[in-house]
């Protein structure tokens, strides 16, 4: 698909439409979509992503082996994070309550490596957003 195409699908999933963010390098490949990456300290980040997530997150976390970053980071603005803790092949091996009463996830690949998905913001809809952290 072309860029806008995947912008459209984009749109159509997330609360947000895509705009562009400079602080942001954007890659895109017409049969994986695209994905905004920067890094911010020992992390980097994704920030708006649409296409094939499982091969971004793979991507992304190269990157951050080859720069010696020690997390990943991404924004979930869709609702089903237990499906995307799932798509990713996390078990979640712990569930605690924050102090709004929201879920945080702990979750543990098959390698040992872990992930973190955390209640972080609501949008104007009322759909949570969850900030999600990996072992690269």
């Amino acid at each position: 698909m072309k860029m806008e195409e995947w912008i459209e699908r984009y749109n159509k999933k997330t609360p947000v439409p895509f705009k562009r963010d400079e602080r942001y390098e954007l890659f895109f490949l017409p049969d994986k979509g695209f994905c905004e990456v920067g890094q911010d300290g020992d992390m980097v980040i994704i920030h708006q992503l649409c296409g094939d997530a499982r091969f971004w997150k793979e991507k992304v976390s190269e990157m951050a082996r080859k720069t010696g970053a020690k997390k990943c980071g991404t924004w979930c603005i869709r609702q089903q994070i237990k499906a995307y803790i799932r798509l990713f092949g996390y078990t979640v091996y712990k569930t605690e309550k924050t102090s709004e009463g929201l879920d945080r996830y702990y979750g543990k690949l098959k390698d040992g490596k872990e992930g973190l998905m955390s209640p972080a913001f609501r949008f104007e809809t009322g759909e949570q957003a969850y900030f999600v952290t990996w072992e690269p």
